[in-house]
């Protein structure tokens, strides 16, 4: 039912947070709560034996369970509040904004959003050369037009809050599901107690996993917030325990920051903020207040930075466009990775690795890089389906000279390999044909992920702008079921003539590349495919803006990622 311009004006959306604030505060407290019961059963049955204690501690477990449910079903329900409250205020500010477009024309809108047109003045009438009548129906056509803006605007509002109730009411029944619940399995109750840990293999955790009921795995989701993050559970499951994780994510920096505020409210404020003493300054009250004030920022800008990191998140997995968007993993260390479609029903999946600079509040960017990689991969074979990972799962170098180490990719190369074994493992059907596309040092963390003893589980390479694979030759990577003398077949590069960073991989220090050869180079033995020049620049003919127009939609090697993702090989 379309809403009256009165109540749309009146509705303040933003409500809906605060009640989903208090529902996560209830959850986090049921938790401590439940700990609090089980820990004093436990306690005492070092010295309680028999029958009544087998009874209480039946009981104990029992009233986990069930309180482990209902703060499942507190979260979902905080979550589907935050969800509702963007949807619904993005459809009314769009729809008042229609309607105060209309009025600023001059036009009459009633309270159900009829428009009706202003009589016809001179300036229009001599427009219309002369014709009064005229000028009236070119008013009266607008009016009309109008009315099916407002009527479409109106409309989108009601969609969105009859699909945010229906949300709601779905998430409240929940809750009668939770007297008469079965005890976990024993091996779920195990890993509660911690007597056990789960599956470490990306294959036996997916088949421990999708052994378990949804109750069993909301119990594991209330023992171990980040159980979402973990490589082979279903990529649906992943969305919807970490989407409920980076609901908790955001409460809890947000509460953190109004506790630093709280205690300099004024310095919050920007007000009556200390000034930095003079070098030869001996006012040691100016001094602590400095270094005070400097402490308390310590504090404050981490929390400021990770409450945009969530924010960009959010924003990129609430976005509203097909595919669907899922939530593939989030942490509280600045890691995250969201899948354009479900990478377990695809024939194709891609994991696109960003390179130095990336950090998660910029992850939208790389979403668009990933979008028209889909696309692309989709041009080159429409009838089938594709899935692209935008994968900040490791923590990228931010500067130049950061950039000439290693330990980014060494940290990096273990947690990518354990990715794609959890994508093979949860995929349905026959195996999807799997690609890992880097740009720039994102090609050093796929090359240090599969030299050595490592291999990686896909079937193509891909490195863009790369300024080395931490390897001399093809041959040295090694991709499982791939024999090392084919492995150059499945590795693909590109460069850009006036991209600089293929030439600092060139550059040797003490006699070696820093990151290996170039894969582009003949010598490195692996497959090249075009990219356009770019334009040259100031350095030695460079350009650095060059590095970043891989994915522009002209540029050819746009199409010749596409074709390798879809399993065509690489242009010709």
């Amino acid at each position: 039912m379309r809403p009256a311009l009165t109540q749309l004006r009146g509705w303040n959306p933003q409500c809906l947070n605060g009640s989903a604030d208090e529902l996560a505060r209830a959850a986090a407290e049921l938790d401590e709560q439940i700990a609090l019961v089980v820990r004093g059963v436990d306690g005492v049955l070092d010295i309680w034996h028999g029958d009544a204690a087998r009874g209480a501690w039946d009981r104990a477990v029992e009233e986990r369970s069930a309180g482990n449910r209902i703060a499942m079903a507190l979260l979902e329900t905080s979550s589907s509040l935050r969800r509702g409250a963007a949807t619904i205020e993005s459809a009314a500010v769009h729809a008042i904004a229609v309607i105060d477009g209309a009025l600023g024309e001059g036009f009459a809108v009633s309270d159900e959003g009829a428009v009706t047109a202003p009589a016809a003045g001179p300036g229009l009438t001599v427009a219309a050369a002369g014709d009064a009548a005229l000028a009236q129906r070119v008013l009266d056509a607008r009016a009309r037009e109008l009315a099916e803006d407002i009527a479409r605007a109106l409309d989108e509002v009601a969609l969105a809050d009859s699909r945010t109730a229906a949300t709601l009411t779905d998430c409240l029944a929940e809750f009668d599901l939770v007297p008469g619940e079965r005890a976990p399995d024993p091996r779920v109750q195990d890993i509660v107690d911690g007597r056990s840990t789960l599956p470490a293999g990306a294959a036996e955790l997916h088949e421990f996993w999708t052994s378990l009921t949804d109750e069993e795995k909301d119990a594991l989701f209330a023992h171990d917030r980040e159980v979402g993050n973990r490589d082979g559970l279903p990529a649906a499951d992943k969305d919807r325990y970490n989407r409920i994780h980076l609901e908790d994510l955001q409460t809890r920096a947000a509460a953190a920051l109004d506790a630093v505020n709280a205690r300099h409210p004024g310095w919050a404020a920007g007000e009556q903020v200390p000034a930095q003493p003079a070098s030869n300054s001996r006012d040691e009250k100016a001094w602590k207040a400095w270094a005070e004030y400097n402490a308390w920022r310590g504090e404050r800008e981490p929390l400021l930075a990770k409450i945009d990191e969530y924010g960009a998140v959010h924003r990129a997995i609430d976005a509203g466009s097909a595919p669907p968007r899922l939530l593939m993993g989030i942490d509280g260390d600045g890691r995250a990775a969201i899948a354009l479609g479900n990478p377990d029903l695809a024939d194709n999946v891609a994991t696109l690795v960003p390179g130095t600079g990336s950090h998660l509040a910029g992850i939208g960017g790389d979403i668009d890089r990933s979008a028209r990689m889909l696309d692309a991969a989709t041009r080159a074979d429409p009838l089938a389906t594709t899935s692209v990972v935008t994968w900040y799962g490791y923590n990228a170098p931010q500067s130049i000279p950061e950039a000439g180490l290693d330990r980014f990719a060494e940290r990096g190369a273990p947690r990518l390999d354990s990715f794609q074994d959890g994508l093979r493992a949860a995929h349905q059907g026959q195996a999807a044909h799997q690609v890992i596309v880097g740009h720039s040092y994102g090609s050093t963390v796929i090359g240090t992920a599969a030299v050595g003893g490592g291999s990686l589980d896909v079937d193509e390479l891909v490195f863009v702008g790369s300024p080395g694979v931490n390897a001399e030759h093809v041959s040295e990577l090694h991709l499982d079921g791939v024999n090392a003398g084919d492995v150059g077949a499945h590795v693909y590069s590109t460069a850009a003539r006036w991209d600089p960073v293929p030439y600092l991989g060139d550059a040797t220090l003490a006699g070696r590349h820093v990151h290996g050869t170039n894969p582009t180079d003949p010598d490195f033995g692996g497959r090249v495919f075009a990219s356009d020049p770019g334009d040259p620049g100031p350095l030695l003919g460079t350009n650095p803006r060059v590095h970043s127009e891989y994915w522009d939609l002209r540029n050819r090697s746009l199409e010749g990622m596409g074709q390798i993702i879809a399993g065509m090989g690489g242009p010709s």
